[in-house]
């Protein structure tokens, strides 16, 4: 690369991305068999690799020239990887063993990992006004709620996984689907002090995806895409957490994304996340 040359734009990762790719890493090389850990027993140094699962440029191995630059630098185009592994699937001569199919399969499979394991962790024990903050985060920088459509609960939300082809994030609903219990008791005693917060949080959510869904203008585009907004709202609003007056600096990574989680899989629940399945009369 010539000096100060900027990136391509492929390459130009959002901190929001970043950020949720360190978190869902758990520190493992996504590769099945690795054992190598992504920070250096520093316990400072980063040694993770961010790997395009389609190529970033069309020199690159599994290279689509229908992607476009925002969706080679996407979440569900990227993968975290040891430089070992990341540099024997780049090889251009190995590129029949390391299809697309089978690296998203990895990542799929590694990120269902991690958050079973965050679930277990029990952090809400560990950090019972964690979830309160981020709440507080989500619900901030709104000065008016206008009125949007959408049902208050989606009728089975199995129903709703099906009809809008959620497939990477079919197990993580189910796995935290459990907390909206949790969930709905903060807030319960937040409205009893007069608050809407659980208002303003559901409609930013609902706001964020439906400016992402301008995109994908007809219910077979969102079908085809459910997964990737998906990951679009999460970064969305996990960025307006990070830019909001009361960061949530106490916690680590871990314990805001399981929070944010926890009221993103509630918001889906609550039909403010992709589309409501029609109603059997």
């Amino acid at each position: 690369m010539e000096p100060n040359k900027p990136k391509d734009k492929a390459r130009q990762y959002k901190p929001s991305t970043v950020r949720r790719l360190d978190t869902l890493s758990g520190n493992e090389c996504a590769e099945p068999t690795c054992q190598k850990r992504l920070i250096a027993s520093d316990g400072i140094s980063i040694i993770s690799k961010i790997c395009h699962i389609e190529a970033a440029s069309k020199e690159g191995p599994r290279y689509n020239s229908d992607m476009t630059d925002d969706e080679r630098r996407g979440f569900d185009n990227l993968v975290l990887l040891c430089d070992e592994h990341h540099t024997i699937i780049d090889n251009k001569e190995n590129e029949k063993d390391y299809s697309v199919e089978l690296l998203k399969s990895w990542k799929a499979e590694h990120e269902k990992k991690i958050l079973e394991l965050i679930s277990s962790k029990n952090l809400l024990t560990k950090h019972p006004l964690a979830l309160n903050k981020v709440i507080n985060a989500v619900g901030n920088n709104i000065k008016e709620v206008l009125s949007l459509p959408g049902a208050e609960n989606a009728p089975d939300p199995e129903a709703k996984i099906l009809h809008n082809n959620v497939l990477r994030y079919e197990d993580t609903i189910r796995e935290f689907a459990p907390y909206q219990g949790k969930l709905n008791k903060i807030y319960e005693e937040i409205e009893k002090q007069g608050s809407v917060k659980k208002e303003l949080v559901l409609y930013n959510i609902k706001s964020t995806y439906l400016k992402i869904k301008k995109d994908y203008p007809n219910l077979d585009a969102v079908r085809k895409n459910a997964d990737i907004i998906f990951d679009e709202v999460i970064e969305e609003v996990w960025e307006k957490i990070h830019n909001a007056p009361n960061k949530l600096e106490e916690f680590d990574q871990e314990t805001i994304n399981f929070g944010l989680m926890i009221v993103i899989i509630d918001a889906f629940m609550r039909c403010n996340i992709l589309e409501e399945p029609p109603k059997i009369s």
